[in-house]
């Protein structure tokens, strides 16, 4: 595990309020969890529903822009440097990278939400590409069976550790409830005050950077 566990949970956080807000404000689609938007693209190709097509489609190719992107930035780390050493603190730069360009997107969904300066596509775009660069990261982070997007993947990894020796099981559940919760925190806030919803998501992402900044930062040890 290359992130330690506050960022994990608190990037899942920021994927589910991301997906309760363009589930709710963006025309019912989701840019996180595209199980749930590939179910909602055949839905509407099955009615017919051009608007709901466009939508789900566009969340979807950016989704798939923004992991191209991430992997392609994440693939180019040289073997062995991808994971800070002892005598060399601090995070590797290429995933922080990701993340930040992630922060940064989502920064630009929560200021043309609030200033009505972006149109419903644009923002599931950006959206999108934003979620699939931090899928891309937490592959990365976690390996193949934990993921802050594709908790589908997640809750199957966690039943087959309950099952089993139930080792690590605490990082899967971590994950799943915190995706509910982001969801919760997410429909929430655009209920109370609809302005400053999208703000949610980089707020906890900007967390999960500056916490693996911090732990990453540790003593150097004698060589």
């Amino acid at each position: 595990m290359r992130f330690g566990p506050f960022s994990m949970v608190a990037l899942a956080l920021a994927a589910g309020a991301v997906d309760a807000l363009s589930f709710l404000a963006l025309g019912q689609v989701f840019t996180a969890n595209m199980s749930g938007n590939l179910v909602l693209l055949g839905l509407a190709l099955g009615t017919g529903d051009t608007s709901h097509i466009i939508r789900s489609g566009v969340s979807l190719a950016a989704f798939c822009l923004g992991l191209a992107l991430g992997f392609t930035v994440l693939g180019r780390a040289p073997p062995g440097r991808d994971v800070p050493s002892s005598r060399e603190p601090g995070v590797p730069a290429r995933p922080l990278a990701v993340l930040l360009a992630e922060l940064g997107l989502l920064l630009v969904v929560a200021a043309g939400w609030t200033a009505r300066a972006l149109p419903g596509p644009t923002l599931i775009a950006a959206s999108g590409t934003a979620m699939g660069l931090q899928s891309a990261v937490t592959r990365w982070a976690g390996g193949p069976g934990l993921s802050t997007t594709y908790v589908t993947g997640t809750l199957t990894s966690l039943a087959g550790r309950m099952v089993g020796p139930r080792s690590g099981v605490l990082r899967p559940l971590a994950v799943v409830v915190s995706v509910t919760a982001g969801a919760v925190v997410g429909a929430a806030a655009l209920r109370l005050h609809a302005a400053v919803a999208p703000f949610a998501a980089p707020v906890m992402v900007a967390a999960a950077i500056a916490a693996w900044t911090l732990s990453a930062r540790g003593p150097r040890r004698p060589r």
